[in-house]
């Protein structure tokens, strides 16, 4: 069964076509600036290199015809099972479905508790309604696993009654990523796969922690949206309500122009003033910027927050993974993150920690906590998904 997954971005498209009973990637294309003269067009060739060329590229339709394009020369459209994405956020819907038109509309109806990704996947979806009409589209959502999590860890202190009619409550995100890291760990590390604790960290521009016990989230640190939890590039994370309350009274704020604050203007990028990029800021505090060493210490105390209340939640910890662009090429940032936490059984070898850029244990050999770096595969979990939904 060969499934084609598509990764929308607000301006950029990727996708990648699955050979599904091997797990092989047949074939990988990318498309950045669209609606620009001169988008950037990429494709990985049979030969493992990536080739890129200079081209407009009017809108989604366009990019999405010219990966089919591609596409075509090695393989028909006739071989593909079906398209699949990794969508966000629904009203009462989650785990791998077909997009029909009820579930499009109950990603619309939660839109405005995801703005961005909720807008660019629907954007997506219709396009490919419209060129490939005959195949399944499939969406694995974020949310799907952690529908896991127990109802103390998923309720807020709100009237009960705005759970019940409107589905306010923890969500959690990333779910396709801390996923992948459970399997992966499960498989790899642990001899005793039905009995682990592990804690995923998926820390990049966006970013999440997710505690897990036997391959079950039982909690997670984004909330009912995206903003919440860590610092993210430039969205929030966690905020007190009544601190947005206070601000869009004193700066007489709209509700659209507060959402613009909140997921346009703040996370990292708002602290630093620098970017929501970390490579920025890292490359800032060298130079002294004061603001950007504040951005890179609140970002690791936040993590390393979640950190100690899923020690709690999952009563001791096997593995801390750590996955993303930040989780992954960061050294300073994971050094920074456990720093002082060898009571927790948490120690890491600084050598180790300084030479892992892709995969490997950073913990020292007799620490009781395995701190491991690896690299996620978020596209691989939701072929994975499509394939068993349409088996």
């Amino acid at each position: 069964m060969k499934i084609l997954i598509a990764n929308p971005g607000s301006t950029s498209y990727k996708c990648k076509l699955y050979d599904m009973q091997a797990e092989k990637i047949l074939f990988q294309a990318g498309v950045e600036k669209i609606g620009d003269k001169q988008a950037i067009v990429s494709f990985l060739t049979s030969g493992g290199e990536w080739q890129s060329e200079i081209c407009p590229v009017s809108d989604y339709v366009a990019a999405v015809n010219l990966t089919i394009s591609r596409l075509k020369e090695i393989i028909t459209m006739d071989d593909i099972a079906g398209i699949g994405f990794k969508t966000v956020l629904a009203k009462g819907v989650s785990g791998c479905v077909e997009l029909d038109d009820e579930v499009l509309a109950a990603m619309r109806a939660f839109q405005p508790v995801a703005p961005v990704h909720t807008e660019v996947y629907l954007t997506a979806i219709s396009v490919f309604k419209q060129l490939l009409p005959d195949k399944p589209l499939i969406g694995l959502f974020e949310t799907a696993f952690h529908d896991t999590i127990p109802e103390e860890a998923y309720l807020y202190g709100i009237p009960y009654e705005y759970y019940q009619k409107y589905r306010i409550r923890r969500y959690g995100f990333h779910g396709a990523s801390h996923r992948y890291i459970m399997t992966y760990i499960r498989e790899k590390y642990h001899q005793d796969q039905s009995n682990f604790k592990l804690i995923s960290c998926h820390l990049g521009g966006s970013s999440s922690l997710c505690a897990i016990r036997d391959g079950i989230s039982v909690d997670t640190s984004m909330g009912m949206s995206p903003q919440s939890g860590l610092l993210n590039a430039k969205r929030t994370g966690d905020l007190d309500t009544f601190a947005l309350l206070y601000l869009m009274e004193v700066e007489n704020l709209s509700i659209d122009k507060a959402r613009d604050i909140l997921i346009k203007q703040s996370g990292v990028h708002g602290i630093s003033g620098v970017s929501g990029d970390f490579r920025d800021i890292e490359e800032a505090m060298r130079s002294g910027n004061r603001r950007a060493e504040a951005a890179f210490n609140t970002y690791a105390y936040y993590v390393k927050r979640y950190i100690g209340e899923y020690f709690a939640i999952l009563n001791g910890c096997d593995y801390i993974v750590f996955t993303g662009g930040l989780g992954q090429n960061s050294p300073s940032m994971r050094s920074k993150i456990l720093a002082g936490m060898n009571n927790l059984g948490i120690v890491v070898d600084n050598e180790k920690n300084a030479g892992t850029m892709d995969e490997g244990v950073l913990s020292g050999d007799d620490a009781p906590v395995t701190i491991c770096v690896v690299p996620t595969n978020e596209e691989l979990i939701v072929a994975r998904a499509v394939r068993d939904y349409l088996a």
